[in-house]
């Protein structure tokens, strides 16, 4: 998996249950309800911010990947500590009087790389695109096909994890910033 380019990045807030309006609890069984979105998520799937508001954010995850995240959610909200993941969620959903509906067979799908931790207020998870490398193909004669494209982007990936470091000695700051009190 490797990154490229610009890489779009997103911030979702999701509503703390225990604040939760009780008047939403039907919408809620499908997930929490995402509270703010940044607009950069549109760069992700293609779908307005706004547009999402008071939306169960599982309903934007991928089906193959609705099992997995909850689980990844629920111990965010159990931990005052942040945790990486990676999933998918469905690229461009049309969101319709408060429902995706899947475009097609298959939705286009968007692999992410995710941190998230969870505040007072909710659970805060910082999105960013990932790609996923094709299994190399083989020519007639047997040669691989690997694009120099690929091979070049290859080399520059950072996981959110290496990036966002507790390690001092792994973490590239710049000297001026100092500990906090």
């Amino acid at each position: 998996i490797y990154t490229y380019g610009q890489q779009p990045r997103a911030a979702v807030m999701l509503e703390n249950t225990v604040l939760a309006d009780p008047d939403q609890e039907a919408r809620r069984l499908a997930g929490l309800l995402i509270m703010l979105a940044t607009s950069s998520i549109s760069s992700l799937i293609d779908t307005d911010n706004t547009d999402l508001v008071s939306f169960p954010f599982l309903k934007l995850v991928a089906p193959e990947d609705v099992i997995h995240v909850p689980k990844y959610l629920t111990k965010l909200a159990g931990s005052s500590r942040a945790h990486f993941e990676k999933f998918s969620l469905l690229r461009q959903p049309h969101v319709q009087e408060r429902d995706v509906a899947a475009t097609g067979e298959r939705s286009k799908q968007m692999v992410v790389e995710s941190l998230g931790a969870s505040p007072q207020d909710g659970i805060v998870l910082l999105l960013r695109k990932v790609k996923q490398v094709p299994a190399p193909q083989h020519s007639m004669v047997g040669n691989y096909l690997r694009s120099i494209d690929v091979e070049a982007s290859d080399s520059d990936y950072v996981s959110l994890a290496e990036l966002i470091s507790s390690e001092p000695e792994t973490t590239d700051v710049p000297a001026n910033w100092d500990a906090f009190p």
